[in-house]
């Protein structure tokens, strides 16, 4: 500890060479910003107080340099944000949190950390695209526009011409889809269309996407509320969320297409059969 302490002060003791036979040398600052160094003494005049009258600093309370160093704890924790392992730098984080976490000040940063690191994977779990690409209008389906949206000519070309409809969506490349290995044809559609980031919903999808809800009505009578949730949840809110956009007009004109024998809905065998496991 003692060669811990000369490393420690050996700089200060360099400056103060006049001093000898002490392992401690006072420093201190005067009122013209200029350093002193002398012989360090366990009752001095360069105390805290005697500090704040040559700075011509004026505090309420008690004059004690305990009070300083907390108050630069709460501005070293504003700026590290409230994170207590950067704020607590000279010491262990155990005792920050014991002795200088309790205050207003940090209580309000530790919220707006925590509120800073949900917003953070909220924005990552919005960023990622797990539903379908909805085109609300026929005056969104033009060549450009697609093209625009990410799109390549050809595949805009092809969604145009209806030659990658799925079911109850078209398919920007089924053979690059998230539930199969890429390079094969996706094995799951159109079940899972609704949760697949390459979909694409036209308005000529709206007959289909009913029947689709016809479909999840009635597994939701025959499975249990986990299990419809587990299987099927993402698909049902995907699903809502779209038809919520559709005007009641267009809805009525897609159930007189389902009604006349004008629209079905090709879904796989295994689709009829469900276990509530």
């Amino acid at each position: 500890m003692v060669r811990q302490l000369l490393d420690m002060t050996a700089r200060v003791r360099a400056k103060a060479s006049h001093i000898t036979g002490t392992l401690f040398v006072a420093a201190a600052v005067r009122g013209d910003y200029t350093s002193e160094f002398g012989t360090w003494k366990p009752v001095s005049r360069n105390s805290f107080s005697s500090w704040l009258d040559a700075m011509g600093i004026e505090i309420k309370g008690d004059r004690h340099i305990g009070r300083l160093r907390k108050s630069v704890k709460v501005e070293k924790a504003i700026v590290t944000e409230g994170r207590i392992s950067d704020a607590a730098d000279d010491h262990t984080e155990e005792a920050f949190a014991s002795h200088y976490a309790q205050g207003t000040t940090l209580r309000i940063l530790s919220g707006r950390t925590i509120t800073t690191a949900q917003q953070h994977w909220f924005d990552k779990a919005l960023d990622r695209v797990d539903g379908p690409t909805v085109i609300s209008g026929p005056e969104d389906i033009d060549q450009k526009l697609l093209e625009d949206t990410g799109l390549s000519p050809q595949e805009a070309e092809d969604l145009i011409a209806g030659q990658l409809d799925m079911g109850v969506s078209h398919c920007k490349n089924p053979y690059q889809g998230p539930f199969s290995r890429p390079g094969e044809l996706c094995a799951v559609a159109p079940l899972r269309c609704l949760e697949c980031r390459n979909a694409w919903i036209l308005p000529s999808n709206l007959p289909q996407l009913l029947l689709f809800k016809r479909h999840l009505e009635r597994l939701r009578t025959v499975l249990a509320p986990p299990a419809f949730e587990r299987l099927w949840g993402q698909s049902w809110v995907n699903l809502l969320a779209v038809l919520d956009d559709r005007t009641p007009e267009e809805r009525a004109q897609a159930l007189k297409h389902i009604e006349a024998g004008q629209a079905v809905l090709d879904l796989p065998l295994a689709a009829n059969t469900e276990f509530d496991a």
